[in-house]
């Protein structure tokens, strides 16, 4: 009793004093659990203001940046504190329990965050009848629990917990939860196969008047755009800030780095893949940039959102990325919804042409199957939403028109009726298809070559973006029933680039450089018989190491055949193009110059993504192999120059690849898309492709930039340049003898300081 005098004359002394207090009580109950209902008597003592001081406290600490490294015992102690309050029916705490919902983290299957669930549907469930009293917090409650039930199919109990509970309040309190409005219809599209959520969606879809008498049925809710509220409750606090940081602050010149910090720290877990399209829609429908911040030079959402969709490997994943970039196009509606949501999918379609002819073809392809087929009962409804979009997007000057994208050199016919399909109101049919696409085929043939430099730090898009970017990927393991449709495959078309590539560079050489009686001159060399591969069977002082470890991985890529190769998930984000490359090279007559394109496009596409390298790897080099024996229209004049007969498609192949490569070899800095290629390049080798001594023949007597191959050898994990060298010289040596010793004084002018070439 005296105790308790002395705490209330000390809180009547001033606010200040009562403050004090209250936040001493609240720490102690949150810390000392031993002494938690001792403090909270106290509390109920002290507080003069309905614990609204206590509640604010907690507040603070539940919007914590850092809640995540909150103590388990702590985490345990808030939610018994919050549940007491809910007993006195303290104002404010609906404030509360909103905020601990944003920080339970999607994609997240650690133990903390694991724990941080199981809390948050004991105290739904414990105190039910409170939650149900609070509309805004039944319609969160609920897309928070949806969203997580994907993320824990391994953990069978937790997972029954959220969907009984999500359940329960979707079909008690299902007019509350309408107010999510079409990313309700986006969280149960996910979970539909769940059994707990099976008979509630066949209800929506089928019998709507049973779950409320005021819904109408699901167009009703795709009608409605989804409050910033809602899609803001999938981010935590800390990820918030950190996005906010790069679309509000960084150049987009140099937001890469940032981007990959957020990507390493958020999105490195297979579990993780989830909150990809919870990002996408964070970005779309709660982040619009200030007239300030749009008039700079800060990074575009477009372009933000092409860096994060690059780092997109599962096609289930991509599909649902997509989906939610362009989700608020099926159901577009200018007097509810904002231009700010359309913006970023017209301008990645817009941007995208030049550089990435590819992903526009693939957005667009994205769009005119969805309008198909995500309702088949809704296509007049979703094909007029869509149409209406890009129209409201071009009256407001996102962009000035859609006809620079129609009339592209680079767009397919296909491509084309696409856009007539979605957009007839903006460009006009599509006649003589075939007409057409021969003459945009010469124009694009008509242009330079000039391949542009593409670094990743001025890039427009990420061509990884593929993130499926490719033609739709396979469909997501969970099929969803009709009227609503998964995301599909598209229909697949070749978007390839039409540039024209140069005359083989060896070619080149033999043609300008050396004549017939200079390569006589010089073949008088050693013979095969006297060295089969240019490399002394002794070592001699100063000389290389006789057996150099040149190849950075430790275990020789199996044999595998081409339909194989591509069977490799993680090659789904190129969709039908390595398909149809692998169609044109077995063509009874390939076409020289559409291959050449189409490898350009292939090794675009893998310097700006994160596929995986030795796939892609496996795919070229099983090309390879099959080619070995397919004779080109036009005979290899390198080995024509030497009277040898020619050996196939292969070596044209290899120009090809070269020829790409070098685009991003001579960049100045060393970009992440640089080493890629590179990286390549050593694996080809090592898969037995003649890559090396072409190279170091297209860097060194071609192109005269030496730098090129010396970054080439800085891929190896162990030999040095000499080494290096050695082998490539002896590989040429051994083929190509005439020019070997052609060549080779420009070689050794080129690199002074690898004094020893062997016994050369």
């Amino acid at each position: 009793t005296e105790l308790h005098e002395t705490l209330q004359r000390k809180a009547s002394e001033s606010m200040h004093r009562h403050g004090e207090l209250v936040n001493g009580l609240v720490y102690g109950i949150l810390t000392v659990p031993a002494e938690g209902n001792t403090y909270l008597r106290h509390l109920n003592i002290v507080s003069r203001d309905g614990f609204a001081h206590a509640i604010s406290r907690l507040k603070l600490l539940a919007t914590a940046h850092r809640f995540a490294r909150v103590r388990p015992e702590v985490r345990s102690q808030l939610f018994w504190l919050l549940s007491e309050l809910v007993k006195v029916s303290a104002h404010g705490m609906d404030q509360v329990v909103l905020a601990l919902t944003r920080q339970v983290r999607s994609g997240d299957v650690t133990q903390g965050n694991v724990k941080l669930c199981w809390f948050m549907v004991r105290f739904a469930r414990a105190n039910y009848a409170w939650l149900s009293t609070f509309p805004v917090l039944v319609a969160t409650t609920v897309y928070m629990l949806g969203r997580l039930a994907l993320d824990h199919s391994r953990i069978p109990d937790l997972r029954a917990a959220e969907c009984e509970l999500a359940v329960q309040l979707l079909r008690e309190r299902f007019h509350e939860c309408c107010m999510i409005g079409r990313d309700l219809v986006r969280m149960l599209q996910d979970v539909a196969r769940i059994p707990e959520f099976h008979d509630l969606w066949q209800d929506i879809l089928q019998r709507p008047q049973s779950l409320s008498p005021l819904f109408a049925g699901i167009e009703q809710l795709l009608r409605t755009p989804t409050p910033p509220m809602f899609l803001a409750n999938r981010i935590t606090y800390e990820m918030e800030t950190r996005l906010r940081f790069i679309l509000e602050n960084l150049p987009a010149t140099s937001y890469s780095r940032n981007l990959m910090w957020f990507v390493q720290r958020y999105l490195s877990t297979p579990e993780s893949e989830s909150l990809f399209s919870d990002l996408i829609r964070y970005i779309i429908g709660v982040f619009h940039p200030s007239n300030a911040v749009l008039a700079s030079n800060v990074v575009p959402r477009y372009v933000f959102l092409g860096g994060l969709l690059r780092f997109i490997r599962s096609p289930v994943v991509a599909a649902n990325a997509k989906l939610a970039l362009f989700y608020d196009w099926l159901f577009y509606d200018p007097k509810s919804d904002t231009i700010m949501n359309i913006e970023p999918g017209v301008l990645i379609i817009a941007q995208s042409v030049d550089k990435y002819t590819f992903m526009t073809a693939l957005f667009i392809e994205f769009l005119a199957y969805e309008s198909d087929a995500y309702s088949p009962e809704l296509v007049p409804a979703i094909r007029g939403s869509i149409g209406l979009a890009m129209q409201d997007a071009v009256e407001k000057g996102v962009i000035p028109s859609i006809m620079p994208i129609y009339e592209h050199l680079r767009i397919e016919v296909d491509i084309q009726q696409n856009l007539y399909h979605l957009f007839p109101q903006l460009v006009p049919p599509v006649s003589e298809p075939a007409l057409s696409e021969a003459s945009a085929d010469d124009a694009g043939l008509a242009k330079n070559d000039g391949a542009m430099l593409l670094d990743s730090t001025d890039m427009l898009l990420p061509a990884a973006v593929d993130s499926e970017l490719a033609p739709e990927p396979p469909k997501p393991a969970v099929e969803l029933p009709l009227p609503i449709a998964a995301p599909q495959p598209a229909r697949t078309v070749s978007a390839t680039p039409k540039t024209l590539i140069a005359l083989d560079p060896v070619s080149r050489m033999f043609q300008e450089e050396f004549s017939i009686s200079d390569i006589e001159l010089a073949s008088e060399g050693p013979t095969d018989a006297e060295n089969t591969n240019g490399i002394s069977d002794t070592t001699e002082e100063g000389g290389a190491p006789e057996d150099a470890a040149l190849v950075a991985s430790a275990e020789p890529l199996p044999e595998i055949s081409v339909e194989q190769a591509l069977e490799d998930t993680s090659l789904w984000l190129f969709g039908s193009t390595l398909q149809t490359f692998v169609d044109s090279v077995a063509a009874a007559e390939p076409d020289v110059k559409q291959i050449g394109r189409s490898v350009k496009e292939i090794v675009d596409m893998f310097a700006q993504s994160e596929a995986s390298i030795s796939a892609i790897t496996r795919v070229l080099a099983s090309i390879f192999s099959d080619s070995l024996d397919m004779e080109d229209a036009e005979t290899n004049a390198e080995l024509a120059a030497t009277g040898e007969s020619s050996d196939g498609l292969e070596h044209d192949l290899l120009h090809y690849i070269l020829t790409a490569a070098a685009d991003y070899a001579h960049t100045t800095n060393i970009t992440n898309s640089t080493q890629r290629v590179l990286q390549l390049l050593v694996q080809l080798t090592e898969a037995k492709v003649d890559v090396g001594f072409r190279w170091l023949l297209h860097s060194v007597v071609n192109a005269g930039k030496p730098v090129q191959y010396a970054r080439y050898v800085d891929q190896y994990a162990e030999g040095t340049l000499q080494a290096v060298l050695v082998r490539d010289l002896g590989v040429l040596q051994g083929q190509f003898p005439g020019l070997f010793y052609a060549v080779l004084p420009q070689i050794y002018a080129a690199f002074p300081d690898a004094y020893a070439f062997g016994n050369y």
